[in-house]
């Protein structure tokens, strides 16, 4: 059984320690105790398994047992009732969200709660070794390479990337592969999902790699306003989405630029497709899947695309400088 939310749960039913017939339902039924087997009080799990949509879980196995007659047990994380257990019933429990979550469970009989135990534990991120394990616990397939200048960790990633489609905006046909730094093949393994759960099947884009400066001003490593993430392989450009119904939303056409005074996560938004870009490119920069965010309000040249990248040290989404940074200014 699978239940979106903080806790997926599988069932295994193991027999024993339910209800019986009317006359074990009374008050002389005797006393219930409930307790939580597995896992440990306080136990810490890492997000390292990926589940079917995408993301990454931290796989726990669950144990509850009952001394007594009850009708059924309620599984909860938090305030959120998540289903049933059978009496001493065994599960496999994905929990998504990290910190310490609150596993609850409640011996229910005649329709009252007889016992009760929770258990608490922590959710932590995985500690790969490198960012070619990263790559492999969502699943990519992908080679190492090949060389580029600027790019310090290349590799080819065999699309569709975490489930989700990749093409360049100009072309009928999807991505085969696709040549980018690790960093940002994990960024979009961790977008896949997110996309997905907006009803995307596949994404358009400008292209990732391009040795330059920003602003094409000089030649690298020689650039008068840095050094573009398109030449780290780190940055790419969205430009489009079409969803399951066959629906494009194209940022050239489809963005409605905000007020200069109003944040873009914030801004009021036109109905429709406006609306849907907005929340979409506002939920990836939520979940820190980008560093920095360049929208259609940042400037001209950003008109037809959102520019997303990884800049160490950097965290904002559509930021209007003081300076010019030329015609393409990432």
């Amino acid at each position: 059984m699978r239940i979106f939310g903080t806790l997926v749960l599988v069932l295994a039913a193991c027999g024993g320690g339910m209800g019986g017939g009317d006359d074990e339902d009374g008050p002389d039924a005797g006393p219930v105790s409930l307790t939580f087997v597995s896992p440990a009080a306080g136990a810490i799990e890492a997000r390292d398994a990926l589940a079917d949509d995408g993301f990454l879980v931290a796989d726990v196995a669950i144990a509850v047992a009952v001394d007594g007659v009850v009708d059924t047990i309620e599984l909860s994380v938090g305030d959120v009732l998540l289903g049933e257990a059978d009496a001493a019933g065994e599960l496999i429990a994905e929990l998504r969200d990290l910190g310490v979550q609150t596993l609850g469970a409640r011996a229910i009989r005649g329709g009252e709660v007889v016992a009760e135990a929770t258990l608490d534990l922590e959710i932590i991120e995985p500690s790969p070794a490198d960012c070619h394990a990263w790559l492999d616990l969502y699943g990519l397939t992908y080679t190492a390479g090949p060389t580029n200048p600027g790019v310090t960790d290349p590799v080819t990633v065999t699309t569709p990337i975490n489930g989700m489609v990749h093409r360049y905006v100009s072309s009928t046909t999807p991505r085969a592969t696709f040549f980018m730094d690790c960093s940002l093949a994990r960024s979009l393994a961790r977008a896949a999902p997110i996309l997905r759960r907006n009803d995307v099947v596949e994404v358009a884009d400008i292209g990732v790699y391009n040795y330059r400066c920003i602003g094409n001003q000089g030649t690298p490593p020689n650039c008068p306003q840095g050094i573009s993430q398109h030449a780290y392989a780190k940055g790419i450009d969205l430009a489009a989405f079409e969803t399951s119904d066959g629906t494009v939303y194209t940022v050239e056409t489809d963005w409605v630029i905000d007020p200069d005074r109003e944040d873009t996560c914030t801004a009021p938004t036109e109905p429709g497709k406006d609306a849907w870009l907005h929340g979409v490119i506002c939920e990836l920069k939520a979940a820190g899947v980008w560093n920095i965010v360049l929208t259609p309000n940042y400037n001209a040249a950003h008109r037809d695309h959102f520019h997303v990248d990884l800049t160490t040290g950097s965290n904002f989404i559509e930021k209007k400088l003081p300076i010019d940074r030329g015609p393409d200014g990432h």
